[in-house]
């Protein structure tokens, strides 16, 4: 039986890591610096004083963390302890450059390096259907599909190293751009005299109707902008695209003017509120209260 530790577990992680509990039959360890996620766990987990401290206790060993320089800070201590045998499982929105790096450090020590990124949010890795792209060797990922599909489905493999953070990348681009242009129309519309309710209603019944015009579209139009995806988080998704860009000399065009809102946003104080937030400040500039009548 496979020891698991968990690293992270905040809004992603704690869906995984409570299936992963449930239905993998096996122990776990997990580590958290915010001490009320990782008390969640009491009884059902050790809980662990460090993400060394999982890492030493356990066979496989999933991530979930706010970002790759976390993630390198952490995995540096797994080196040093040394990750012969270890299997260490990324379930993060990474910088797919410093995955491809960790995997071919991982396996030049005898360790196995694995990026499994999420779609959906908290709602989804609860539920236990999270779609989730992996990536790496092969052999290595089927060895572990059991216990991803604890939490995760479908599961799709989509190459070497790296290839399943850059696929994540790439479709948060595209929806959160999608969601940035709702929360630039929807207040125009609103400055301009339009009823931008109805206006959605007729947008989402027709062409325009896909889950993310649905999702961010409401929020924006109903001034709800309740938890689900925080703001730094995709500025911080949207600035690894731009480094993706910068890797083959290119602009951004579209990123560019996405980047300028979600930052703007950020110095107004949003960054730990819901990606739809970014519509306040569109609602602000356009002399409009941002945010719904008490």
């Amino acid at each position: 039986m496979k020891r698991l530790g968990f690293i992270g577990v905040g809004a992603m992680g704690r869906g995984m890591c409570e299936n992963l509990i449930k239905k993998s039959g096996c122990p776990m360890t997990i580590f958290d610096v915010n001490e009320e996620n990782a008390n969640y766990f009491k009884g059902k987990a050790t809980i662990a004083a460090s993400s060394l401290e999982v890492f030493k206790n356990s066979d496989v060993i999933f991530l979930s963390l706010p970002n790759s320089n976390v993630i390198a800070e952490v995995t540096d201590e797994f080196f040093k302890e040394g990750v012969k045998g270890k299997v260490v499982i990324d379930t993060s929105t990474s910088y797919p450059m410093a995955t491809k790096q960790l995997y071919a450090r991982f396996k030049e020590e005898g360790g196995v390096f694995i990026d499994a990124p999420l779609l959906g949010g908290p709602a989804e890795t609860a539920a236990g259907n999270a779609p989730c792209m992996v990536s790496g060797d092969k052999e290595e990922i089927d060895k572990v599909m059991n216990l991803i599909a604890c939490y995760a489905d479908p599961i799709d493999y989509v190459g070497e190293s790296g290839n399943a953070h850059t696929v994540k990348l790439a479709m948060n681009f595209t929806s959160l751009s999608y969601a940035v242009t709702t929360a630039q129309i929807f207040p125009l519309m609103e400055k301009m005299g339009i009823d931008t309710k109805n206006l959605f209603k007729i947008m989402n019944e027709g062409p325009f109707g896909n889950w993310i015009f649905d999702f961010y579209g409401k929020k924006v139009v109903n001034r709800d902008y309740r938890l689900d995806f925080a703001l730094g988080l995709g500025l911080k998704d949207m600035t690894y695209v731009k480094k993706l860009y910068e890797e083959y000399n290119v602009p951004g065009f579209v990123l560019d003017g996405v980047l300028d809102l979600l930052r703007t946003s950020l110095k107004d104080g949003k960054g730990k509120k819901d990606f739809s937030e970014c519509a306040a400040t569109m609602y602000e500039y356009l002399g409009l209260n941002p945010y719904k009548e008490a």
